[in-house]
Protein backbone atom coordinates (compact mmCIF):
# COMPACT_ATOMS: atom_id res chain seq x y z
CA UNK A 1 0.00 0.00 0.00
CA UNK A 2 2.95 2.57 0.60
CA UNK A 3 4.48 1.83 -2.68
CA UNK A 4 1.26 2.67 -4.25
CA UNK A 5 0.43 5.68 -2.51
CA UNK A 6 3.68 6.79 -4.22
CA UNK A 7 3.33 6.04 -7.13
CA UNK A 8 -0.22 7.64 -6.87
CA UNK A 9 1.88 10.67 -5.81
CA UNK A 10 3.44 10.84 -8.35
CA UNK A 11 1.20 10.61 -11.46
CA UNK A 12 -1.89 11.65 -13.21
CA UNK A 13 -3.33 11.13 -16.40
CA UNK A 14 -1.58 13.28 -18.53
CA UNK A 15 0.52 15.92 -17.34
CA UNK A 16 3.44 17.78 -18.35
CA UNK A 17 6.97 18.44 -16.66
CA UNK A 18 6.27 20.99 -14.32
CA UNK A 19 8.89 23.20 -14.81
CA UNK A 20 8.95 23.93 -18.32
CA UNK A 21 5.43 22.55 -19.64
CA UNK A 22 5.70 21.80 -23.30
CA UNK A 23 3.43 24.40 -25.75
CA UNK A 24 1.35 25.33 -23.08
CA UNK A 25 -2.27 26.28 -23.98
CA UNK A 26 -5.34 27.78 -22.12
CA UNK A 27 -9.25 26.58 -22.96
CA UNK A 28 -11.59 28.93 -23.68
CA UNK A 29 -15.04 28.97 -24.11
CA UNK A 30 -16.07 26.80 -26.69
CA UNK A 31 -16.41 27.96 -30.13
CA UNK A 32 -19.01 26.71 -32.94
CA UNK A 33 -18.36 23.38 -34.48
CA UNK A 34 -16.59 23.05 -37.99
CA UNK A 35 -19.49 22.55 -40.92
CA UNK A 36 -17.14 21.57 -43.76
CA UNK A 37 -18.41 19.04 -46.02
CA UNK A 38 -16.13 16.73 -47.97
CA UNK A 39 -14.91 13.05 -48.49
CA UNK A 40 -16.00 11.50 -45.53
CA UNK A 41 -12.96 9.09 -43.57
CA UNK A 42 -13.74 7.13 -40.85
CA UNK A 43 -11.02 7.25 -37.88
CA UNK A 44 -9.39 4.25 -37.71
CA UNK A 45 -9.60 3.52 -34.06
CA UNK A 46 -7.16 0.89 -33.91
CA UNK A 47 -4.20 3.41 -35.41
CA UNK A 48 -5.15 6.00 -33.18
CA UNK A 49 -4.64 7.28 -30.00
CA UNK A 50 -3.56 9.99 -27.20
CA UNK A 51 -0.21 9.36 -25.40
CA UNK A 52 0.23 10.98 -22.20
CA UNK A 53 2.64 11.81 -19.60
CA UNK A 54 2.31 12.40 -15.90
CA UNK A 55 4.99 13.90 -13.53
CA UNK A 56 5.27 15.69 -10.11
CA UNK A 57 8.48 16.31 -8.05
CA UNK A 58 10.70 13.40 -8.26
CA UNK A 59 9.10 11.33 -10.87
CA UNK A 60 6.94 10.49 -14.09
CA UNK A 61 4.33 7.73 -15.78
CA UNK A 62 3.11 7.65 -19.20
CA UNK A 63 0.72 5.79 -20.97
CA UNK A 64 -2.11 5.60 -23.69
CA UNK A 65 -5.58 6.05 -23.97
CA UNK A 66 -7.66 4.82 -26.94
CA UNK A 67 -10.26 6.72 -29.39
CA UNK A 68 -13.45 4.79 -29.82
CA UNK A 69 -14.54 6.75 -32.83
CA UNK A 70 -14.63 9.16 -35.40
CA UNK A 71 -14.29 11.04 -38.73
CA UNK A 72 -13.50 13.53 -41.00
CA UNK A 73 -14.29 15.06 -43.78
CA UNK A 74 -11.26 16.38 -46.53
CA UNK A 75 -12.21 19.01 -48.97
CA UNK A 76 -9.62 18.45 -51.69
CA UNK A 77 -6.05 18.18 -49.44
CA UNK A 78 -7.26 20.08 -46.81
CA UNK A 79 -9.53 18.90 -43.54
CA UNK A 80 -12.95 21.09 -43.32
CA UNK A 81 -14.35 19.34 -40.31
CA UNK A 82 -14.47 16.04 -38.05
CA UNK A 83 -14.76 15.01 -34.89
CA UNK A 84 -13.88 11.84 -32.36
CA UNK A 85 -14.76 10.47 -28.92
CA UNK A 86 -12.28 9.62 -26.61
CA UNK A 87 -12.99 6.09 -24.56
CA UNK A 88 -11.84 6.93 -21.25
CA UNK A 89 -11.83 3.02 -19.74
CA UNK A 90 -9.55 2.79 -22.37
CA UNK A 91 -6.68 4.24 -20.20
CA UNK A 92 -3.26 2.51 -19.95
CA UNK A 93 0.05 3.03 -18.09
CA UNK A 94 3.26 1.96 -20.18
CA UNK A 95 5.97 2.16 -17.91
CA UNK A 96 4.34 0.10 -14.33
CA UNK A 97 5.85 -3.28 -14.96
CA UNK A 98 3.86 -4.56 -11.64
CA UNK A 99 0.70 -5.62 -13.13
CA UNK A 100 -0.75 -5.40 -10.22
CA UNK A 101 0.61 -1.62 -9.08
CA UNK A 102 -0.20 -0.94 -12.54
CA UNK A 103 -4.25 -1.69 -12.05
CA UNK A 104 -4.34 -0.10 -8.83
CA UNK A 105 -3.44 3.32 -10.17
CA UNK A 106 -5.50 2.77 -13.74
CA UNK A 107 -8.20 1.90 -11.67
CA UNK A 108 -7.62 4.93 -9.35
CA UNK A 109 -7.32 6.98 -12.17
CA UNK A 110 -10.74 5.60 -13.38
CA UNK A 111 -12.54 6.48 -10.26
CA UNK A 112 -14.07 9.90 -9.24
CA UNK A 113 -11.22 11.13 -7.45
CA UNK A 114 -9.92 11.66 -11.12
CA UNK A 115 -12.21 11.04 -14.58
CA UNK A 116 -15.22 9.70 -12.92
CA UNK A 117 -15.74 7.00 -16.10
CA UNK A 118 -18.90 5.27 -14.50
CA UNK A 119 -20.47 8.83 -14.94
CA UNK A 120 -18.23 10.28 -17.76
CA UNK A 121 -17.64 7.03 -20.05
CA UNK A 122 -16.34 9.10 -23.15
CA UNK A 123 -14.48 12.51 -23.94
CA UNK A 124 -14.77 14.33 -27.41
CA UNK A 125 -12.89 16.83 -29.60
CA UNK A 126 -14.50 18.22 -32.29
CA UNK A 127 -12.79 20.55 -34.36
CA UNK A 128 -14.12 24.45 -34.85
CA UNK A 129 -11.10 25.72 -37.11
CA UNK A 130 -8.08 24.49 -39.18
CA UNK A 131 -5.60 27.21 -40.36
CA UNK A 132 -2.61 25.95 -42.90
CA UNK A 133 1.02 26.68 -41.63
CA UNK A 134 3.35 27.51 -44.52
CA UNK A 135 6.87 27.26 -44.59
CA UNK A 136 7.77 24.75 -42.02
CA UNK A 137 8.53 21.29 -41.76
CA UNK A 138 7.75 20.36 -38.65
CA UNK A 139 3.73 21.35 -38.74
CA UNK A 140 1.35 21.65 -41.58
CA UNK A 141 -1.76 23.23 -39.66
CA UNK A 142 -3.15 24.66 -36.62
CA UNK A 143 -6.31 22.85 -35.12
CA UNK A 144 -9.02 24.64 -33.12
CA UNK A 145 -11.81 22.31 -31.10
CA UNK A 146 -13.65 21.84 -28.38
CA UNK A 147 -12.14 19.44 -25.94
CA UNK A 148 -15.27 18.18 -23.43
CA UNK A 149 -13.93 15.94 -20.46
CA UNK A 150 -16.19 15.16 -17.71
CA UNK A 151 -18.35 18.51 -17.54
CA UNK A 152 -16.45 21.35 -19.17
CA UNK A 153 -16.74 21.98 -22.68
CA UNK A 154 -13.49 24.03 -23.94
CA UNK A 155 -11.67 25.17 -26.94
CA UNK A 156 -7.88 24.61 -27.28
CA UNK A 157 -5.79 25.04 -30.35
CA UNK A 158 -2.63 23.08 -31.46
CA UNK A 159 0.06 22.28 -34.01
CA UNK A 160 -0.09 19.33 -36.17
CA UNK A 161 1.13 17.39 -38.67
CA UNK A 162 -1.27 16.48 -41.68
CA UNK A 163 0.12 13.92 -44.55
CA UNK A 164 -1.83 11.84 -47.04
CA UNK A 165 -0.30 7.90 -46.79
CA UNK A 166 -1.73 6.39 -49.68
CA UNK A 167 -5.18 6.10 -49.15
CA UNK A 168 -4.93 7.25 -45.15
CA UNK A 169 -4.42 10.50 -43.76
CA UNK A 170 -2.49 10.53 -41.09
CA UNK A 171 -2.44 13.88 -38.13
CA UNK A 172 -0.13 13.79 -35.24
CA UNK A 173 -0.24 16.77 -33.19
CA UNK A 174 3.41 18.25 -31.46
CA UNK A 175 3.37 17.66 -27.74
CA UNK A 176 1.20 20.07 -25.93
CA UNK A 177 -0.15 21.09 -22.11
CA UNK A 178 -3.43 21.84 -20.77
CA UNK A 179 -4.32 22.36 -17.14
CA UNK A 180 -6.03 19.68 -16.21
CA UNK A 181 -8.35 22.02 -13.60
CA UNK A 182 -9.81 23.13 -16.33
CA UNK A 183 -11.86 20.37 -16.66
CA UNK A 184 -12.64 19.69 -12.91
CA UNK A 185 -9.82 16.91 -12.73
CA UNK A 186 -8.73 18.52 -9.42
CA UNK A 187 -7.21 15.79 -7.63
CA UNK A 188 -3.71 16.43 -5.78
CA UNK A 189 -3.49 19.95 -7.40
CA UNK A 190 -1.48 22.16 -5.33
CA UNK A 191 -3.23 25.30 -6.79
CA UNK A 192 -6.40 23.82 -5.41
CA UNK A 193 -5.47 22.31 -1.86
CA UNK A 194 -3.02 24.56 -0.34
CA UNK A 195 -1.99 22.24 2.34
CA UNK A 196 -0.32 19.72 0.01
CA UNK A 197 2.95 20.78 0.17
CA UNK A 198 4.99 18.44 -1.50
CA UNK A 199 2.53 15.40 -2.00
CA UNK A 200 0.57 17.45 -5.03
CA UNK A 201 0.13 16.46 -8.65
CA UNK A 202 0.88 18.68 -11.31
CA UNK A 203 -1.71 20.73 -12.59
CA UNK A 204 -0.58 20.67 -16.37
CA UNK A 205 -1.38 17.85 -18.73
CA UNK A 206 1.03 16.81 -21.86
CA UNK A 207 -0.78 15.05 -24.78
CA UNK A 208 0.07 14.06 -27.79
CA UNK A 209 -2.51 13.15 -30.41
CA UNK A 210 -2.36 10.48 -33.48
CA UNK A 211 -5.53 10.30 -35.50
CA UNK A 212 -5.71 8.26 -38.68
CA UNK A 213 -8.39 8.20 -40.99
CA UNK A 214 -9.42 6.36 -44.56
CA UNK A 215 -12.39 6.25 -46.59
CA UNK A 216 -15.45 4.41 -45.28
CA UNK A 217 -15.55 0.99 -47.26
Amino acid sequence: MKSYLLVLSIVLFAASCSNSPKNKIEGTDSQAIADGSGEQLVVDTQASSIHWVGTKPGGSHHGTIGIKEGSLAINGTEVASGSFIIDMNAIVNEDLTDQKMNEMLVNHLKSADFFDVEKYPTSSFAITKVEAVAGNDSITHRISGNLKMKDVDKNITFDAKITKEGDAYKAVTVPFTINRTQWNVQYGSKSIFADLKDKFIDDNIELQITIIAKAAK
